[in-house]
């Protein structure tokens, strides 16, 4: 029994939100297709599994488990009509940690002119701030969604087409306390590789981008574009200078109230054996694979306690009737 975390797949994401049809409605305005529905009407919660299935995209029509990219939704029964219930976003406190998801785009001002058309609100249009060349536009919870070019900018200056079949769910970011030991953990523990690192030292805070499979060639691509932006299933890890010096922990995983994002997932070529994989290497674990009425899924605590999700790819081998 073994295991080779090089075809290990980052798989989804999961955020937790008040209204399925409002967030359906939204993400599927940016082009995502549901490829999977889980109801769960005895624990009154349902799952919707969101992904870029079009005949341009990265993994069309693949099992849901055998994908990098994908969205899960959590709809938990009655939130919906509870003029009380509000997710965290993971940028304000209490509940800061979870940072945002990223859609990479065909044409950046075309996309964005797209959903201001719609109505859809920003955290930060193109034109605002320093940064010209990204975008955040808010989902129906408020969960930070943000819009990056897969060109150079110069190249779409003018286009008003956009094609949303032509995008990419690029990457998940979540805050770290400590780069060094995240780096260390999700490299050399969740097998991923290093694919870039974007270095912020006038604003105090680095990005790291983790994903599976090789790393590219170029570190930066012409005209500044984001070498990875044609990627899907990334990991953003932002450290801000100093926080590794604070005691105890800094960021909320999302579990504990107020909740909103709930974990990452990574989709494994042999289940049991990529347990047993991470217990050697001594991972603190949320739920072991015996443990609970679920059997078919693990979850494991990175160095900061966010959660990670551990599941079987079902095409490179059956076990559960998803």
């Amino acid at each position: 029994m073994s295991t080779d975390p090089s075809k290990w797949k980052l798989n989804h994401t999961m955020l937790r939100v008040k209204d399925p049809q409002r967030s359906l409605d939204f993400y599927k305005f940016l082009g995502l297709t549901q490829i999977n529905k889980i109801p769960q009407p005895e624990a009154k919660f349902d799952l919707y599994f969101l992904a870029y299935n079009g005949p341009s995209s990265r993994s069309p029509n693949h099992h849901w488990t055998d994908r990098e990219g994908v969205l899960e939704l959590t709809h938990n029964y009655g939130t919906e009509d509870d003029p009380e219930f509000k997710v965290a976003n993971g940028n304000e406190e209490p509940g800061k940690g979870f940072g945002h998801i990223a859609i990479s785009v065909d044409n950046i001002q075309a996309a964005c002119q797209r959903l201001e058309d719609a109505g859809y609100p920003f955290q930060k249009k193109l034109s605002e701030g320093k940064m010209r060349s990204i975008a955040f536009a808010k989902d129906p919870d408020g969960y930070w969604v943000e819009i990056i070019s897969q060109k150079p900018l110069e190249e779409t200056e003018g286009v008003k087409e956009t094609d949303t079949q032509s995008y990419r769910f690029n990457h998940s970011m979540i805050r770290v306390k400590d780069a060094e030991v995240s780096l260390n953990f999700y490299q050399e523990v969740m097998g991923m590789t290093l694919m870039r690192t974007s270095e912020k030292k006038n604003s105090n805070f680095n990005l790291y981008f983790l994903g599976y499979g090789p790393k590219p060639k170029e570190e930066d691509s012409a005209n500044g574009v984001n070498p990875v932006a044609g990627h899907e299933g990334l990991l953003e890890l932002t450290w801000n200078y100093g926080t590794e010096k604070q005691e105890g922990k800094v960021y909320h995983d999302g579990n504990s109230e107020p909740q909103g994002f709930g974990h990452i997932c990574v989709a494994v070529d042999d289940l049991n054996a990529a347990c047993q994989y991470l217990e050697d290497k001594k991972v603190s674990w949320k739920k072991r694979l015996t443990d609970g009425r679920m059997k078919t899924v693990a979850f494991v605590l990175d160095p900061d306690g966010y959660w990670i999700e551990v599941i079987q790819n079902e095409k490179m081998k059956r076990s559960a009737n998803w």
